[in-house]
């Protein structure tokens, strides 16, 4: 295997203990008829991977990297789990749908619909979604905080925090809490009354 075709994020064990009895791998020696070959197996790993960052880079930094050191071996181990448990649910779904029915009994549709669901809201969850808002047709303001020291998209890196975005002041107020220390707290300044005009 080269160093080309090797996962940048997960690892082939990883995959294949996922599919221990569901799809036959190559054996020593090059693959024999109905064995998946290596050579494939390495290049769906690297699709999910790139599937993956192409479905996350709208909040994350592609390749997926530390804030602090710019390597994605030193991020916290949680981060890191939750982005390989991604990509490993992408990659199983990936090799069953091109390995299906060979060399096997097994139906795998309703073991790739499972993982489907439990890619989909993994997914959600790392691109902040509410999933309550979600449910409920809402879109609310506040949304899940991006995970620790992972490196955001440059789109992204001012208002990501938690929130839908920061409060662009666009008036004639120098910050925020100018407007509500006037407009707001004191009613003779209010957007209405400014505009009232009293003869």
């Amino acid at each position: 295997m080269s160093p080309t075709n090797l996962p940048k994020y997960t690892t082939v064990d990883s995959i294949r203990v996922r599919l221990a009895n569901k799809v036959q791998f190559e054996s020593e020696g090059g693959p024999l008829d109905g064995e998946l070959p290596d050579a494939l197996l390495f290049q769906l790993i690297k699709r999910a991977e790139t599937k993956t960052e192409l479905e996350l880079r709208s909040r994350y930094a592609v390749p997926f990297r530390s804030k602090s050191t710019g390597s994605f071996v030193d991020l916290p181990d949680h981060t890191k789990a939750a982005i390989c448990t991604l990509i490993d649910d992408g990659a199983v779904m990936i090799v069953l749908k091109t390995d299906f029915g060979r060399g096997s009994h097994i139906n795998a549709e309703g073991y790739i619909e499972g993982l489907k669901e439990d890619y989909e809201e993994q997914l959600n969850l790392l691109l902040g979604h509410d999933a309550e808002g979600k449910s409920e047709n809402k879109k609310r303001f506040r949304f899940s905080p991006p995970l620790e020291d992972l490196m955001l998209s440059a789109t992204n890196r001012e208002a990501d925090d938690g929130y839908k975005g920061m409060i662009i002041n666009t008036d004639q107020h120098r910050n925020v809490a100018d407007y509500a220390g006037e407009q707001i707290n004191d009613p003779s300044k209010s957007y209405l009354n400014r505009r009232i005009i009293v003869p």
